[in-house]
């Protein structure tokens, strides 16, 4: 997906300069869950299988601007099994915000991420074959498993609030609260090629919460 990787690589450059800007910006690891309750809002097969809660692991970025205020990227994944279906997701955000240090060891960050990504189902098919070869691969094919995709691209934005507790000068521990809502201008297709005939909306949102690891500031 074009998008996605405009954001990723958006995500990267950001986190890269952050790491040379101490006093200027900061970046770190962090990770997003969304409970279960939620996953429903993004699955598409609620009548036929379930999916329990999901963690999205991923990066940030920021570069400190005038009154606090800041530009940067972030950028999340992950997945989740139920037998033989993968729910897999993807996302990349442009944020902008502010921060505020209340006290020394406690700061308040706003921000909203603009962005996009996508959500993919894969269920394995025929997994009783058991030729694995490349020579079957070309020449039997229907002697190999193979596994067939349910994928959606999507605009995304999401707003969120995040707590942050500084150990250290430069080190900060966060938790977050985080509100996502994505749209599809042309929703889910099978194989990234055919688009589905059944009435789904082409929107979907949810909540999620985090916490990470951050340096800078």
């Amino acid at each position: 997906m074009k998008l996605f990787k405009k954001m990723f690589v958006i995500s990267f450059l950001f986190f890269t300069i952050s790491i040379f800007s101490i006093n200027f910006g900061g970046g770190g690891y962090s990770f997003n869950f969304i409970p279960k309750d939620q996953v429903k809002m993004i699955n598409p097969l609620n009548e036929y299988i379930n999916f329990n809660e999901i963690i999205l692991h991923g990066g940030n970025g920021i570069v400190v601007m005038p009154d606090d205020s800041y530009i940067g990227g972030e950028g999340y994944s992950g997945e989740i099994i139920n037998g033989d279906y993968k729910l897999i997701l993807s996302q990349g955000y442009f944020t902008i915000g502010k921060h505020f240090n209340i006290f020394k060891i406690l700061g308040i960050n706003i921000g909203l991420g603009i962005g996009g990504g996508e959500t993919i189902i894969n269920k394995k098919v025929e997994t009783g074959r058991n030729s694995k070869s490349i020579n079957d691969f070309v020449n039997n094919i229907n002697s190999v498993p193979y596994v067939i995709q349910l994928k959606r691209e999507e605009l995304s934005i999401s707003p969120r609030a995040r707590l942050y507790f500084n150990l250290i000068d430069f080190i900060s521990f966060f938790a977050e609260g985080r509100f996502t809502y994505n749209y599809s201008p042309e929703n889910w297709k099978i194989e990234g090629e055919y688009i589905i005939t059944d009435n789904i909306p082409n929107y979907n949102y949810y909540y999620s919460f985090g916490a990470g690891i951050a340096w800078g500031f």
